[in-house]
């Protein structure tokens, strides 16, 4: 890689990493509807002029149907859940329990595809989920008495994650990354108005909130994306998939520091082993990376 495409890297995975902090810091002046509603409605809006300048504003609909379901089931709902448990764990678990999605890709790809595992990969499995239970067993990291339905809530969302990769690559395959991004990000925000209407706290939130929302829809979502797909085109899935590694450094350092959250050994330890798994069930390493 050249040193460009590091500082990209390094870049995403403080915008990606630290969205995590901002959801959690976030949630409780907004709720998790209006949280997320505006999130993705801010993205979208960030996005839209650059797909109106290269003239993809057409592709928008080109598939309806498919990138309808795609919003509503694979974007809305899963960040809608995402921000529900983002009251109920720390930043940094948030965080590490996200980067399971490689996780159960494999085992969609095993048991619905049929694609053989090896040794390795079957490894990182076990790895990677017994780190999920070192992580949850009488957890620090827990902010409620729902901790665990919040565990179980973000392992869904990644499993729900995992599935709708397949399902865009195989519907929606043929359309501009841009245009599938704006497009998704738009409906699911109008998917979830009449909650977010609904639920809209009766206390304004505060302008610290406001800045975190900001920056939750502006630089994670919206600068996070471009950054993503120029490094897809540069460095290639393999290696930017990295970035999967680093965003929960990023959340744990980052929730220590900004909100005074405990990182203690326990978690660091179930971190390591959860992204150790994660890496062999990627297969990047030993031996060569799978795409």
């Amino acid at each position: 890689m050249q040193r460009r495409d590091v500082g990209d890297l390094l870049l995403l995975s403080v915008l990606w990493g630290a969205a995590y902090l901002f959801m959690r810091a976030a949630v409780p002046a907004f709720g998790p509807a209006p949280m997320i509603a505006l999130r993705l409605a801010i993205a979208a809006a960030v996005l839209l002029p650059l797909l109106a300048w290269r003239g993809g504003l057409g592709q928008l609909r080109a598939h309806p149907g498919p990138l309808l379901l795609q919003a509503v089931v694979f974007t809305a709902l899963p960040f809608l859940m995402l921000g529900w448990a983002a009251q109920h764990l720390t930043a940094g678990l948030l965080a590490v329990l996200n980067a399971t999605a490689p996780l159960f890709a494999a085992l969609l790809a095993h048991f619905v595809f049929h694609e053989r595992l090896g040794a390795w990969r079957s490894a990182g499995l076990a790895l990677g989920f017994g780190g999920v239970a070192l992580l949850t067993a009488g957890s620090v990291s827990f902010r409620s008495a729902q901790g665990l339905l919040a565990v179980g809530a973000v392992l869904l969302v990644s499993a729900m994650w995992a599935v709708g990769a397949n399902y865009t690559r195989r519907r929606l395959g043929g359309m501009d990354s841009l245009a599938l991004t704006v497009g998704g990000l738009a409906l699911a925000s109008l998917a979830l108005a009449p909650l977010a209407a609904a639920t809209w706290p009766a206390a304004p939130p505060p302008p610290r909130a406001w800045l975190e929302m900001a920056f939750l829809g502006v630089a994670s979502s919206g600068l996070g994306f471009l950054l993503y797909y120029r490094l897809l085109r540069r460095i290639g899935p393999v290696r930017a998939m990295s970035v999967t590694f680093l965003n929960p450094v990023v959340a744990l350092i980052a929730g220590a520091l900004y909100l005074g959250e405990t990182v203690s050994l326990q978690t660091l330890a179930g971190a390591a082993v959860v992204l150790v798994g994660t890496s062999l069930s990627l297969g990047l390493w030993p031996g060569r990376p799978r795409a």
